[in-house]
């Protein structure tokens, strides 16, 4: 299935990750902002495709926390409070604009 295929009626993609994937339980995901929702996704498995999809309705967020943490290959850390905790590390450059593009919905 397509990530379309996961949107909701009368959701429209705001922003999404690009080429630069975010970690969330030891796992590579897109993410994906709508106007709704945060969305983690990514299709697994080279011959036999798998969709991995996790969502958080914006309208559920209660705060969204940066950090960084490294020296040298410095890693950028988001939290996002919800119904319950999502995790997400990557490169910091690319995280930091992650948390920017999240607080323009909340």
């Amino acid at each position: 299935m397509a990530l379309e295929d996961f949107l909701m009626p009368g959701e429209e993609i705001k922003y999404q990750s690009g080429e630069s994937l975010v970690k969330y339980g030891g796992k590579d995901y897109k993410l994906i902002l709508t106007n709704k929702r945060i969305l983690l996704y990514n299709s697994r498995g080279l011959v036999v495709k798998k969709d991995d999809v996790i969502t958080q309705k914006l309208e559920e967020l209660q705060g969204v926390k940066y950090k960084e943490k490294g020296l040298i290959l410095k890693e950028g850390l988001i939290e996002i409070q919800g119904k319950t905790l999502i995790q997400l590390s990557g490169h910091a450059a690319s995280m930091k604009a992650l948390y920017q593009q999240i607080m323009q919905f909340i």
